[in-house]
């Protein structure tokens, strides 16, 4: 009896948000890509809201960046964190919608999640190599070879068979792929460098904004309240942690949604979790009158129970552990597969999305050119030690903010609020702090990712920033889909100071000299980014114009209908290399290859990417 078996290139295992990500990117590249998903529909409960950092960034790279702010989520705006509840003082802010990424979109947005996967999922139908199937559960794995076949049972229970040359588990921590078909083989996710277990209760909130039709003996109303009014005095803008909580907005805007997250200590028996919920969070509804006006002082005013629905509340245990491989042969992890964080570092989305970014480039060139067995573990052992490293500096953000969140010391929480409150008088003190604490921190160094795809020595293993540029009479784009247009392409930034730093016909004889493979980079891929007029004018002339852009001053994005970022600098691309610097090799990941200051580095440097790959 013959098995009918169907093929594809990369198999997708789980339609989270690492891997649609991941199938969404590989859908760009024009790779043939199958996404199973054991659910039917998006699940409904929000889990985490949190997309930050260059999540962000990656996440317009997918191709949703329109919909980020309008359909999924916003701006997160403030970190609040007070003593007791969002009653209290602040005793530490962080302004986080100033650009300290330097990544001109948005560095931290609270979302939901279901329209986030759903805004994917759209996506991916326009992709004719990318399909997803629902109701499809993962059961058995058979390796033959340089192909893998995954069995899999349908939603009506039909067997079905589906070779694969690249198997890619992104279903969760208790997902099929790591649980069955790769811890027999050794790989499973341990402790880091730092140990956290702990239980939350996370609670996911409607709110219905009440009326003086709906509640007309509100006693706000006499004072001229709207309810838009109404609902930001109870319901307060930004995010807020506490001690041992975290709770504010997400979602679109004006969606109404609230996560209360807070921590169960010995003495909770869960036996009533909405009960306990209610227990701390009622209190915080009330507000003494006198603080909305005198003719209320006598009047406690309290937010209607009836315009808050609780979603979920329950409670979930939480740990920080790694996987100690991240692929075996052709079968790789990402996402909650591969890592999982606590609730108080935002950090689960962001980690899978980037693992998802990561990985999706470097399946593309390994398909396009047919790489040996031993060039393929070369890749993907830089894949995973970056990807270790980043887990690294991810896991240290939620440990910071852990210190703080789940600080129980009296004395110690104490001196600490104390201590902050002295060093967020000085606007500059806190401006510091604040830039420190979410600039793009994340580097990579042969110390950390010695099989790293990188070169060190030449100014690469950082991310280039992001701007918006212009051709001359055109509208502005953000740099990452210019610097980056023909994914998985590298990009070969040249920036020109004056109009005797480019030559085209110089470059293409390196790019051609190079020999390297079409499916990596080729002339088409090179940006003149001209840091004036005159010197783009002589590109011009050099019948480079097509690819000469031009850095967008604020000014001229005001005058286009654009608001940049707060904090937006048109210079932030140049800034981060040295004025000798004219050749940056981006990778489709942002991160640098390597950095030239003239044709001889520049060919040396492309070959040390062909000596890579071959």
């Amino acid at each position: 009896m013959s098995i009918d078996i169907e093929e594809t290139t990369v198999l997708i295992v789980g339609a989270g948000p690492s891997g649609l990500a991941l199938g969404a990117l590989l859908g760009r590249m024009n790779i043939k890509v199958v996404i199973l998903e054991k659910e039917v529909e998006v699940c409904e409960d929000p889990r985490g809201i949190v997309v930050n950092g260059d999540a962000v960034r990656i996440s317009y790279q997918i191709g949703i960046g329109e919909g980020l702010t309008k359909r999924i989520g916003k701006d997160i705006g403030v970190l609040n964190f007070h003593r007791g509840n969002f009653r209290q003082p602040t005793f530490m802010t962080f302004d986080i919608t100033v650009d300290w990424a330097e990544q001109a979109v948005s560095n931290n947005l609270t979302q939901f999640q279901p329209n986030y996967e759903r805004e994917i999922r759209n996506l991916i139908t326009q992709f004719p190599t990318c399909e997803i199937r629902t109701g499809c559960e993962a059961i058995a794995r058979e390796e033959n070879g340089d192909h893998t076949i995954l069995e899999y049972v349908t939603q009506d229970g039909t067997k079905r068979y589906i070779r694969t040359s690249w198997l890619v588990g992104a279903d969760g921590k208790r997902g099929v792929v790591r649980k069955k078909f790769l811890e027999p083989e050794g790989i499973r996710q341990e402790d880091g460098f730092y140990t956290y277990v702990g239980t939350w209760v996370a609670a996911n909130l409607h709110i219905t904004t009440p009326t003086p039709k709906s509640h007309p003996q509100f006693p706000l109303w006499q004072l001229g309240y709207t309810p838009q009014q109404v609902h930001d005095a109870f319901w307060p803008s930004g995010f807020h942690s506490k001690r041992p909580a975290v709770s504010g907005r997400f979602g679109p805007p004006n969606s109404g949604f609230w996560r209360h997250e807070f921590s169960v200590e010995p003495e909770d028996t869960l036996k009533d979790v909405e009960g306990d919920f209610w227990k701390q969070f009622g209190s915080w509804m009330i507000i003494p009158g006198s603080k909305f006006s005198w003719k209320l002082r006598k009047t406690l005013v309290e937010f209607p129970r009836d315009c808050i629905k609780i979603v979920r509340c329950r409670p979930f245990t939480f740990a920080t552990k790694v996987v100690n491989r991240w692929y075996c042969r052709k079968t790789m992890l990402v996402g909650d597969a591969a890592h999982v964080f606590p609730p108080f570092g935002g950090q689960g989305i962001a980690a899978g999305i980037r693992d998802a970014q990561a990985l999706s480039w470097r399946l593309a060139l390994m398909t396009n050119l047919g790489v040996s067995v031993q060039i393929r573990e070369r890749i993907l052992t830089g894949w995973s030690q970056e990807r270790r490293h980043a887990w690294n500096a991810a896991t240290l953000a939620t440990k910071l903010n852990g210190s703080i969140v789940n600080q129980r010391s009296l004395l110690g929480g104490l001196v600490y609020r104390m201590w902050m409150r002295f060093l967020w008088w000085f606007p500059g003190i806190a401006r510091l702090r604040t830039r420190r604490a979410f600039r793009d921190k994340l580097v990579y160094s042969s110390k950390t990712c010695p099989d790293g795809f990188f070169l060190e020595k030449a100014g690469g293993g950082r991310k280039v920033a992001q701007i918006w540029v212009r051709r001359q009479g055109e509208k502005p784009a953000l740099s990452d889909g210019v610097f980056l247009r023909s994914l998985p392409h590298f990009g070969l930034l040249v920036i020109v100071r004056s109009s005797t730093d480019a030559n085209p016909k110089e470059i293409e004889e390196a790019i051609r000299a190079a020999d390297l493979p079409e499916e990596i980079l080729t002339s088409k891929d090179v940006t003149f980014f001209c840091l004036n007029v005159q010197a783009g004018n002589s590109l011009s002339k050099l019948g480079a114009e097509q690819q000469t852009y031009y850095p967008c001053r604020t000014q001229e994005l005001l005058e286009e209908g654009i608001t940049p970022i707060k904090g937006y600098r048109e210079t932030a691309v140049q800034d981060r290399y040295a004025k000798s610097a004219k050749y940056v090799l981006i990778r489709p990941d942002f991160f640098v290859h390597s950095v030239a200051a003239n044709a001889g580095e520049l060919a040396a440097n492309l070959q040390e990417v062909k000596g890579y790959f071959s």
